[in-house]
């Protein structure tokens, strides 16, 4: 009688098992289902520079306010931003101090700055990169961003203290002499500048709009044009 006990509770015991395995398979092939949907309702965003896209990250070092600190570009998206939706645009710069068009660049920065940067509307960030030759360093970077005494900017032509722009850049500047961002964003050429949605949605890519009487063309017709005022 007892052996007959045993046997059964054994049964009962296999049958939860099977039940249980049956449910796991089902409960798994449900979730299978779902994502499958999700993934098809809701793509991943398609990382890129073109309008629309989502930004590349930047991860690299920023010199901001008298030093050097860790930066990452993703670090200041609100993937849950919707349109409509109150948020900080962010705008990015490439440059490079030896280049004459940079250095017209730096007065209208300040300009932009001034209009957008400086309450709140938008976040600027600046990449400093090595693209002209092989000489830049961290402390000419510092010294373009600060508008401080550095002999060697523009081609060794220049002191940094001369360059556009009536004031330092209060803005972070970020170290890309390796010009890793630079690649990673497919930058035609410096300066080059992009616009971003607070969740890091290029909205306005000036190597898209270089012909002589887009509207869009200039920087600050971008930003007229996304965040309103000035």
């Amino acid at each position: 009688m007892q052996h007959r006990f045993r046997n059964a509770n054994s049964l009962v015991h296999d049958e939860d098992g099977d039940a249980r395995v049956a449910a796991f398979f089902a409960i798994s092939a449900i979730m299978t289902v779902v994502l499958i949907i999700v993934w098809t309702l809701a793509p991943p965003p398609s990382v890129g520079v073109k309008e629309g896209q989502l930004a590349p990250d930047i991860i690299a070092e920023a010199h901001s306010s008298g030093s050097w600190s860790e930066f990452r570009l993703y670090d200041y998206f609100n993937h849950s931003w919707e349109e409509g939706q109150p948020g900080q645009y962010i705008f990015l710069q490439f440059m490079d101090t030896d280049c004459p068009h940079c250095w017209d660049d730096a007065a209208d920065m300040t300009t932009n700055y001034n209009n957008w940067g400086a309450n709140g509307d938008a976040l600027f960030f600046t990449l400093s990169v090595g693209m002209l030759n092989s000489d830049h360093s961290r402390a000419e970077t510092v010294a373009f961003q600060e508008k401080s005494d550095y002999e060697g900017c523009y081609k060794d032509e220049r002191n940094c203290q001369d360059r556009p722009g009536d004031t330092a850049h209060a803005w972070p500047y970020i170290d890309d002499l390796n010009k890793r961002a630079f690649n990673d964003y497919n930058a035609p050429g410096v300066p080059y500048h992009l616009l971003l949605s607070p969740d890091g949605t290029v909205v306005w890519n000036s190597a898209m709009h270089t012909k002589e009487f887009d509207p869009l063309r200039e920087p600050a017709q971008a930003l007229q044009h996304h965040l309103g005022g000035a």
